[in-house]
């Protein structure tokens, strides 16, 4: 296993399109449903079968991208537009994926799933998904700890940094990652990857096999 600074690697517990840095987690909210969407038998939560949206539409909130989070259903995922179903692994002897994101999302956006096939963790990696306020990828140290509540950095693992937002309501978190370690971050230090995970805190780790 080695050190990677989010960019290239898909896995985990089955990761989807690509790499960055994160852990697992378990299952999110419910959402009034909107034209076009159905209900989702597994969660009580609608997913829409409209036109899928395009990366920069997909907001990024605790727990979720978009339509798409944590606890979610591979059903419901599919029915979404935005993702492939049983996609063979990119590297030789690592498991079938349940999930991956098309083409179009692929790129910056991961997904790994539980056995079953539901949603256990969403990772970023591209500056277009970010949230209300304008986090992602590119942000800086400073920017994050100025619109957040928790603003003490934590190690993340491989002399890294992590900030973590968390809605206790939902129970759904956003990690936002930093290269340097703790001892060393800076205000002008920009956000590397982020991970979304629900009753977990996210790892913000990538490892494959």
């Amino acid at each position: 296993m080695m050190k990677k600074q989010i960019a290239a690697l898909v896995l985990g517990v089955s990761v989807a399109g690509g790499v960055g840095t994160g852990v697992l987690a378990n299952a999110l909210t419910t959402e009034t449903p909107a034209a076009g969407a159905t209900g989702d038998k597994t969660t009580g939560t609608s997913t829409t079968t409209a036109s899928p949206a395009s990366p920069s539409d997909l907001v990024l909130a605790p727990g979720r991208v978009g339509d798409v989070f944590v606890g979610m259903s591979k059903d419901a995922a599919m029915a979404t537009g935005l993702f492939n179903a049983d996609t063979p692994p990119a590297v030789d002897g690592c498991p079938v994926l349940p999930l991956t994101w098309k083409k179009a999302y692929a790129d910056i956006l991961d997904v790994q799933t539980l056995g079953n096939g539901e949603i256990a963790s969403i990772g970023v990696r591209g500056k277009l998904i970010r949230t209300k306020d304008g986090l992602g990828i590119g942000s800086t140290y400073a920017e994050v700890r100025a619109a957040i509540e928790d603003r003490t950095p934590v190690e993340a693992g491989y002399d890294q940094s992590g900030l973590f937002e968390y809605d206790a309501e939902a129970g759904g978190w956003i990690g936002y990652l930093f290269n340097p370690p703790v001892t060393e971050l800076k205000d002008s230090d920009p956000v590397t990857f982020v991970e979304v995970t629900k009753g977990t805190q996210p790892g913000l780790q990538r490892d494959g096999c």
